[in-house]
């Protein structure tokens, strides 16, 4: 190992946060993360670990779960966070400034954990015209020009587009894991989001892909391009408006979601949505407040996987 790597080794024994960890050696966050990614090659296990102010911090121990987020609250009474999808870079009706402006507002309201529900590229297929049609390229401008803050995390469910790039042996999920230690994957097609001693989950529908159901559970979900609440005796479902101008629905608007979980006794037990409009000013269009009476019931990402 490099003296530097022998740093961070030590510095992640002792229990220091990401950006601890550069600002102690004069590096950048990024370039820490690239030093941990050479220690995993090298044969070393090490799990990150998330917490809701937008800190990472790692443990040595072995990550065998695609799936499933681990994120730990500062208040363990509730949990806020900005949800945002369907941003379709190479299609000609993305907009990277709505993405910018989201940033803007996840600032301005103390929000440190944006969760995103897919389709952040336009992949090998469209719905209208693409402006870059090479998925090398889509994920080369993803990683470029997506914000960064070391304050702020995003932990994102790839959806149907995105996972046209693996099927092309170009995987956009750990493309980016290796090189944006602030964009956390959560796999493909859904993520368990495991929170005090619950449990919420992000989803994207994948093309000819199923999974099994996921009862019981708050699940907010890409894909559709436009705002709607579900609820049905299993799940809460709440449908995330679209982060570019490839909206369906003539009365649909580009926007985001900003989510407030409230917890009693380590469970999720309401929640107030607030659907955000993006193209102008930020423009309030609903607000929805909900009391969740769900079974509580701890799923495994294993479980949720149909057998091939």
């Amino acid at each position: 190992m490099t003296e530097k790597e022998i740093m961070i080794y030590e510095m992640i024994n002792e229990g220091y946060s990401l950006n601890e960890m550069a600002r102690n050696l004069w590096l950048s966050p990024r370039q820490v993360h690239q030093k941990i990614q050479k220690l995993i090659s090298d044969g070393y296990f090490i799990k990150p670990l998330y917490f809701d102010d937008g800190n990472i911090r790692y443990v040595f121990e072995k990550n065998d779960e695609v799936h499933t987020i681990n994120l730990s609250l500062n208040d363990s009474t509730k949990f806020k966070a900005l949800v945002i999808s369907d941003i379709h870079i190479g299609n000609e009706l993305e907009n990277l400034s709505y993405l910018y402006k989201s940033y803007e507002y996840a600032r301005d309201n103390d929000i440190h954990v944006i969760l995103n529900c897919g389709d952040l590229i336009d992949g090998n297929f469209t719905r209208g015209t693409q402006i870059i049609s090479d998925i090398d390229e889509q994920i080369e401008k993803a990683i470029d020009l997506y914000p960064h803050d070391n304050n702020i995390l995003n932990i994102i469910c790839y959806g149907n587009h995105d996972y046209s790039s693996y099927e092309s042996g170009r995987d956009i999920a750990s493309a980016i894991s290796k090189r944006r230690p602030d964009l956390v994957s959560g796999g493909y097609g859904f993520s368990l989001i495991n929170v005090e001693r619950d449990q919420f989950i992000l989803s994207h529908p994948l093309n000819n892909i199923s999974f099994k159901p996921m009862p019981h559970k708050l699940i907010l979900e890409g894909h559709h391009h436009r705002m709607l609440v579900k609820i049905n005796r299993n799940n809460f479902v709440i449908n995330i408006p679209p982060l570019s101008d490839l909206c369906f629905g003539y009365q649909e608007n580009p926007g985001m979601i900003e989510m407030q979980l409230l917890f009693g006794s380590g469970f999720i037990h309401c929640g107030y949505f607030k659907q955000i409009g993006i193209k102008k000013n930020f423009e309030v269009f609903s607000e929805t407040n909900l009391e969740f009476f769900l079974k509580h019931e701890n799923l495994e990402e294993r479980k949720l996987l149909l057998k091939k």
